[in-house]
């Protein structure tokens, strides 16, 4: 038998923390104690490739400053669009050339998406890309777009290119983010569609981002039960329960367990719900964007 507690907390940013609830013996006066063994299995139910893509995608969303929502294409007469390996394989190799060549640290979080017909795009995050190495700018008209729909809620609806990626790869667009929590769920929700088919296409290869990328650390465990913290519970799952809370002051992780908070400082955190809930990805056509992108060349 092993001390576990029964509440761990992460943080992601400065006010938003994450709270898993362990289930088990939630007596208020005793510790909670779990079996090592259990607790293996139960991990090991938990930590499927799905559940820690979506995950991690979180993770870097939420840790990290992103300045554009990314969409991109392959022009099929530079790449094999049924290829996602090869074009990720240098597609990783230039963001180094790039860093070197722009003198930033240009950082990216990408989810694939594979259209019906089995061709790949991907949609994702951007930061420290200079302006002077994007161009245009555009509206693109609601109608024009096969979506369902596009995330004008996310994004300020000014859109821009980056040329270099264009060259090499295809269309593209930039969009600047107004809203970086729900523009983190969005991200996240690529992980749902058709997880199936990219699990047998690409073993691991369910997003890909830049290194290095900040990650939620954890902030403190909880031994005692406290109804505080599992009302801050959103989601149930067969072995525990998670939230997300922002607002949170730096205090948070540490007054579960008995530590004064101080006076002129409420403790007041604010549950995140899905803030896009009933919101679709954006899906798009990468025959039309092809099209797009021959026209505009």
């Amino acid at each position: 038998m092993a001390l576990s507690p029964a509440y761990t907390i992460h943080q992601y940013r400065e006010d938003i923390y994450k709270v898993v609830a362990f289930k088990g013996n939630r007596d208020p006066d005793k510790v909670y104690i779990r079996d090592r063994e259990d607790n293996q299995r139960n991990e090991t139910k938990l930590d499927s490739n799905f559940s820690r893509a979506r995950s991690m995608v979180l993770q870097y969303a939420l840790c990290n400053p992103w300045e554009y929502f990314f969409t991109g294409t392959l022009d099929q007469t530079k790449w094999r669009r049924d290829d996602l390996d090869t074009f990720m394989r240098d597609f990783s190799q230039k963001i180094r050339d790039w860093r070197k060549e722009y003198g930033f640290k240009l950082d990216v979080l990408l989810v694939p998406e594979k259209h019906k017909d089995g061709m790949w795009h991907v949609h994702g995050l951007i930061n420290n890309l200079p302006y002077y190495y994007t161009s245009g700018f555009y509206w693109l008209p609601l109608p024009s777009l096969h979506m369902t729909p596009y995330p004008f809620k996310l994004c300020n609806g000014e859109f821009r290119s980056w040329p270099d990626f264009q060259d090499r790869y295809g269309y593209c667009s930039l969009a600047r983010i107004r809203d970086p929590i729900a523009t983190a769920y969005y991200v996240t929700k690529y992980i749902g569609k058709d997880i199936a088919q990219r699990e047998r296409d690409l073993g691991k290869h369910l997003y890909f981002h830049s290194r290095p990328l900040k990650k939620a650390e954890k902030a403190s465990d909880v031994y005692l039960y406290n109804p505080g913290l599992d009302d801050l519970c959103t989601h149930e799952y067969d072995f525990c329960k998670t939230g997300m809370v922002q607002d949170a002051p730096w205090y948070f992780p540490y007054v579960w367990d008995g530590a004064e908070a101080p006076e002129e400082a409420p403790l007041d955190p604010k549950p995140i719900q899905d803030p896009l809930k009933d919101f679709d990805p954006w899906t798009i056509d990468p025959f039309y964007e092809q099209l797009k992108m021959e026209t505009f060349q």
